[in-house]
């Protein structure tokens, strides 16, 4: 089974698309060397990341952790975003960050 940090930096590669890693750091602000490290699963992207990625991809901040986090969230759960802030907050301490 294919862990959090690997399904979601699988995803992120996804929603880039033909775009460089170059390309979406300019157009997110956010450095190519952490881009690489979300995309290869060594980091999990906060909620600051995700706001600025949201706008480089052009969707909504709701709609970017739905796609990133579809698989592990329940169809109709009543609190996606308390289960995203949960996920994030245990991945970071396993990766010690």
């Amino acid at each position: 089974m294919a862990s959090v940090k690997s399904k979601l930096a699988s995803k992120l590669v996804e929603l880039r698309g033909e775009k460089t890693l170059y390309q979406l750091a300019k157009e997110s602000g956010i450095a190519r060397s952490i881009l690489f490290r979300f995309e290869t699963g060594e980091r999990i992207p906060t909620n600051d990341y995700l706001e600025k990625l949201s706008v480089a991809y052009k969707v909504n901040i709701t709609e970017l952790k739905t796609l990133c986090f579809e698989d592990l969230y329940p169809e109709g759960s009543a609190d996606r975003e308390l289960l995203f802030q949960w996920v994030l907050a245990a991945c970071h301490r396993v990766s010690g960050e």
